[in-house]
């Protein structure tokens, strides 16, 4: 999808760190016996990089619902790691709820399927309430995003395509699969940052460090709607995907 008439530079949300004892991370220790994890759009989590480095990637859950087969199940973005990659909460370091389970390389999105023993799943993370999947934005629109490293910003919606939509709600490394909302409706997943470009000269500006930082780069959403119809041609886990 990225490539397609495209010429400006994306710089992936997700960041990669190392993770002291990610085994233990990643498969639970005995405090997660105490409760399950509360998890919705925006909150944090760690997923597992299974090529061997010993590190996560520090991404931000879009939503929170239902398959068809009535999984409990995720989305987030599809950069922020693989088929089989392990899933932890962030604020609570609990492992061993999740794994990735499905994901799209050109269209960056991921299912991440939850031990629905594990998680407690919520439509509203801090001041972000997700009760219903909307349409794309218009240009003008100001819909707002909740990251796990900037937080709850909003901004103008400047370019609208098929596929996805820039804007300037504000984002940084480790938003990637930030819900990005309108009211309390989902349009969008943040995947990336970009440059601006005017004509045959690009602008390279810095991401956003969180409310209140006005001269940041755009960031690049995926429409949530195209997002689900991918999700379904898959017809794999995550199909069928409900709100809880």
């Amino acid at each position: 999808m990225f490539a397609t008439g495209r010429a400006r530079v994306l710089r992936w949300a997700a960041v990669v760190t190392a993770v002291l004892g990610s085994t233990v991370l990643f498969t639970g220790g005995t405090a997660d016996a105490i409760a399950p994890v509360v998890l919705g759009g925006g909150s944090g989590i760690y997923i597992e990089q299974i090529d061997g480095s010993d590190s996560s990637a520090e991404c931000t859950l879009t939503a929170i619902g239902y398959d068809r087969e009535n999984r409990l199940v995720g989305l987030t973005a599809g950069h922020c790691g693989q088929v089989g990659s392990r899933i932890a909460a962030e604020y609570t370091r609990s492992g061993g709820i999740g794994k990735i389970a499905e994901k799209s390389e050109g269209n960056d999105w991921a299912i991440i399927e939850f031990d629905a023993s594990r998680v407690n799943p919520t439509r509203q993370v801090a001041q972000s309430v997700i009760n219903g999947v909307g349409s794309a934005p218009k240009i003008g629109d100001v819909p707002c995003k909740n990251g796990r490293t900037t937080g709850y910003t909003c901004g103008p919606v400047w370019e609208v395509k098929p596929a996805y939509f820039r804007s300037q709600v504000c984002a940084d490394h480790g938003d990637s699969g930030a819900p990005v909302i309108l009211g309390d409706r989902l349009i969008g997943m943040i995947v990336a940052g970009t440059d601006i470009e005017l004509g045959p000269v690009s602008i390279d500006l810095p991401s956003c460090k969180g409310a209140g930082d006005l001269i940041h780069e755009p960031d690049l959403s995926t429409n949530i709607g195209m997002v689900l119809a991918d999700i379904d041609r898959n017809n794999g886990v995550g199909a069928g995907f409900r709100l809880v």
